[in-house]
């Protein structure tokens, strides 16, 4: 777990700032509004392309003759999916729509205990299982990565290691040092984008790649 209170401090003093109170005049080139914007930005990102955001969902459950269920607004994809019962549990093999028409031409309606989940077989932000469940009352079961909350002076935790503290903090000098000001230094705004690129690589390999 890391602050990013903590990241937006070390932020001001290398923006040249005296105190952090004097981000809040009213002639400030920047805001911490803003610092903590461009932090959520970064974290938001890791979200999409690394796999650190991991949460086991049990919160949907089946109904009788239906295929299509909405998936939580913070999901971004399904690593591993499964139906399970009071007496079993069948893990759900990951299936195209194109590889459900190959398997079955009637698919939408054959009906039996899920055994596949697709993605992009209903609209966007949805789970289908395969073939329909005949019974209501089946948890469905996801290990997914989610978007994490918003990162903001009110609540500025972020469950990631803490060793991922620099990464937040070069994303507010990127953002501020890249912002249309009498102070931007587009150069500068490069070189920590390139910083946060280095942290990425190093995300990638200790923990797998996002979608």
């Amino acid at each position: 777990m890391i602050d990013a209170s903590v990241c937006l401090a070390a932020a001001v003093y290398r923006l040249g700032f005296g105190a952090q109170s004097e981000i809040s005049a009213a002639n400030s080139w920047v805001t911490e509004t803003e610092l903590y914007q461009w932090g959520d930005e970064a974290v938001k990102r890791l979200s999409r392309e690394i796999s650190l955001f991991i949460n086991y969902s049990t919160s949907t459950m089946t109904q009788a003759y239906l295929a299509t269920y909405t998936l939580s607004p913070r999901h971004v994809y399904t690593l591993l999916a499964a139906v399970v019962t009071t007496s079993e549990s069948q893990i759900l093999r990951p299936t195209t729509v194109r590889e459900l028409y190959a398997l079955d031409a009637a698919w939408p309606s054959t009906p039996g205990f899920p055994r596949r989940a697709s993605l992009d077989a209903g609209p966007v932000g949805t789970i289908t299982l395969y073939p329909l469940p005949t019974a209501a009352g089946y948890t469905v079961a996801q290990l997914e990565q989610e978007i994490p909350d918003d990162v903001s002076a009110a609540a500025p935790q972020v469950a990631v290691p803490a060793v991922l503290e620099p990464y937040v903090t070069y994303a507010m000098l990127a953002g501020a040092r890249g912002k249309e000001s009498e102070a931007a230094m587009p150069e500068m705004s490069d070189h920590f984008r390139q910083r946060l690129s280095l942290y990425e690589q190093v995300m990638r390999h200790l923990w797998g790649g996002g979608q």
